[in-house]
């Protein structure tokens, strides 16, 4: 029999258990204020099982937590310190379960408590099982990062729920070999390959279906009860203009006009401006937004020219993207870069 899951990543609100695993990792380094650094999130935040960000707000955090630390692997070992313990409820959810396929079923349907920034998938057939992931938006520099806390957790959290080594077989990553590769076969105890052209971790499936010795079904009603009403106040009822945010990200360069969104949205333009009135923004706006958040993002995690950079948020004259980005910022992309990485 096969078994799918799929998580797709909310770029306007994601979950912050991962950073409450990060900040715990890193307190002793780097300051709570330096981690959240012009990240407009407000650090008594970070702690509440309620608050959910946007996907550029955490990917800024990792980026200042690569920036501060400067430390081979981070990734990897954040996420090795990962226990049930780290994300509430969800964690005792999952551990109460009655297999581990259940866990992990059960572990994507509330996926977006955690937000994690990768678009993930599992598949299981029959004695072979896959975890997959691709990226939503361009990561660069910070992939290696995304894909190491990701995997080492899930790792960590598998083994504490079957109380044994995980059986992983292979596990391919599409970045270079880093220099601490070592560090990456120490913790998955598995064939490793670098320079791939997915994202993907094989497994012997044959444990999944084996009873958990931690198995608890009043523990696991309990949770999953405050696991539905947690889920309900992420999710929440999307603004208009928070639905059109959305599909612009997901579009990144490629934004389609007032006109093509107005139909996708099934409404007029001349209504979908209208509404949006309602809410004291405009399309443009939006967009302008949603560039100004990826060009920074680029600017900050990566070492892509400013071309490619103009290029990547929709300009097709770098120019253009120069003026518009010192409308938004009062700095040129260049200097913005120059003082925000000094």
């Amino acid at each position: 029999m096969k078994y799918i899951a799929a998580y797709e990543p909310d770029m306007k609100a994601c979950g912050v258990l991962d950073l409450q695993l990060l900040s715990r990792y890193l307190q002793s380094t780097v300051p709570m204020d330096e981690l959240l650094d012009g990240t407009g999130i407000d650090a008594g935040c970070i702690h509440s099982p309620d608050t959910h960000i946007t996907l550029m707000q955490k990917l800024a955090v990792f980026n200042n937590a690569l920036s501060k630390t400067d430390e081979p692997g981070l990734g990897l070992k954040v996420g090795q310190q990962a226990r049930f313990s780290d994300f509430g409820v969800l964690g005792y959810a999952v551990f109460s379960s009655n297999t581990l396929l259940d866990a992990l079923m059960m572990g994507f349907k509330y996926l977006r408590l955690a937000g994690p920034v990768l678009r993930k998938s599992m598949k299981v057939d029959g004695n072979k099982g896959y975890f997959r992931a691709d990226q939503l938006v361009e990561l660069d520099s910070l992939l290696p990062f995304c894909c190491e806390y990701w995997f080492a957790a899930v790792l960590k959290l598998c083994e504490e729920v079957i109380q044994q080594p995980f059986p992983s077989t292979v596990i391919y990553f599409p970045y270079p070999k880093p220099d601490y590769a070592a560090l990456y076969e120490e913790t998955f105890q598995c064939e490793v390959v670098f320079e791939s052209e997915r994202l993907e971790w094989q497994f012997n499936a044959e444990k999944l279906y084996e009873s958990l010795p931690t198995a608890n079904a009043m523990t696991l009603t309990q949770c999953l009860k405050s696991c539905d009403e947690m889920l309900a106040k992420v999710n929440g009822a999307l603004t208009l203009h928070e639905k059109i945010t959305q599909m612009l990200l997901e579009r990144p360069g490629q934004y389609p006009s007032i006109e093509v969104l107005s139909s996708e949205l099934g409404m007029s333009s001349r209504t979908l401006r209208r509404h949006l009135k309602t809410e004291n923004t405009s399309y443009q706006h939006i967009l302008d937004h949603v560039r100004y958040s990826l060009a920074r993002h680029y600017l900050l995690s990566t070492h892509i020219s400013i071309e490619e950079v103009s290029e990547r948020v929709g300009y097709s004259d770098s120019a253009n993207f120069r003026q518009a980005f010192r409308k938004w910022s009062g700095h040129s992309p260049r200097a913005y870069r120059t003082q925000h990485l000094a």
